[in-house]
């Protein structure tokens, strides 16, 4: 390894951009690991189908997050003050500009059947006709794209016009199907209110925040990708905002997974007796009776599936 000065170069705009969006990522990563964590605890009677596309998702986001450190410690660990290595792309980094686009295609395609699912008309079978092709471009676009690097692996090739515009269309691509996927399950829920069942109107307004959320955040970070990949062609800061893109698709996916009870407005309260810690109590516990809370709780039964309530909750009343 050869030293080299740092004198007159900015690694901030190199590693430093890199480093902070591997930063972001593994907070992401994290709030990834909880959610799914949630998911299979608390919906363990959804399909295996489902819980498969969970699987593969947070599989290839833990293969993302584990290429990234990989990457970034070349960078700064093992070659350290080695100046000509920042010129290099090396393997793990590379591999992770391939597995963002593939974790989009499978939670924008799961996106594009659920709305899919949920229509009727002309239109169920319009959307999904229009929009699989935009969703398959991104991985085929991502494919070539890491043919080039791999056969050129070095930091100039990414500002060449043809890398660049490879990226801007597959990262533009994706911001537009998230936009597109968002705008039309918000219109889809929003011709489902019927002004005469308040349970159901605001049950599909929950789902519409929920909605917009959705492809809201990977749509911006998806953008600003785009737009710092224009506005500094030479440098790497885009990439600190496109690495996290991954995790932000992860967290979507099992996110609306996890909100279901939310928006079908349903209450639940745990009774946890405390424990008393006096030793003469720790001693007799078999004189301890708990009593339960007289808590009168609000709750709606309505059934699990992903179709709109065609009967109105029935409303029901429980103590605990």
């Amino acid at each position: 390894m050869s030293a080299v000065a740092f004198t007159g170069v900015d690694l901030g705009l190199y590693t430093g951009s890199t480093l902070a969006g591997i930063f972001g990522c593994l907070v992401l990563y994290g709030v990834s690991i909880m959610q799914t964590f949630i998911y299979y605890v608390g919906y363990p009677k959804d399909s295996i189908a489902q819980k498969l596309l969970v699987a593969i998702v947070f599989v290839l986001d833990t293969a993302h997050t584990l290429l990234a450190c990989s990457g970034i410690w070349n960078y700064l660990i093992q070659d350290y003050g080695d100046l000509p290595n920042i010129s290099v792309l090396h393997v793990p980094i590379t591999l992770v500009i391939l597995v963002t686009p593939l974790v989009s295609f499978l939670v924008q395609s799961y996106f594009v059947w659920r709305i899919w699912f949920l229509s009727a008309g002309r239109f169920k079978w319009m959307f999904p006709a229009v929009m699989m092709p935009c969703v398959t471009l991104q991985p085929a676009l991502s494919f070539y794209y890491i043919a080039k690097l791999l056969t050129t692996p070095t930091v100039a090739e990414l500002s060449s016009p043809l890398m660049m515009k490879l990226a801007n269309a597959c990262n533009g691509t994706a911001a537009a199907v998230d936009i597109t996927i968002t705008i039309a399950m918000c219109t889809l829920l929003a011709m489902g209110r019927t002004r005469f069942n308040a349970n159901t109107d605001r049950m599909l307004l929950r789902l519409i925040v929920i909605s917009i959320n959705t492809g809201l955040w990977t749509a911006l970070f998806a953008l600003f990708a785009v737009i710092l990949h224009v506005a500094y062609p030479g440098d790497l800061i885009y990439t600190g905002v496109y690495f996290p893109l991954c995790t932000l698709y992860c967290n979507t996916l099992v996110a609306n997974f996890n909100v279901r009870s939310y928006a079908r407005g349903h209450d639940r309260v745990y009774c946890l007796p405390t424990i008393p810690t006096s030793d003469s109590y720790r001693s007799d516990r078999s004189s301890w009776n708990p009593q339960p809370l007289g808590i009168t709780v609000e709750t709606s039964k309505v059934t699990d599936s992903e179709t709109f309530p065609r009967k109105t909750p029935t409303d029901t009343h429980s103590r605990v």
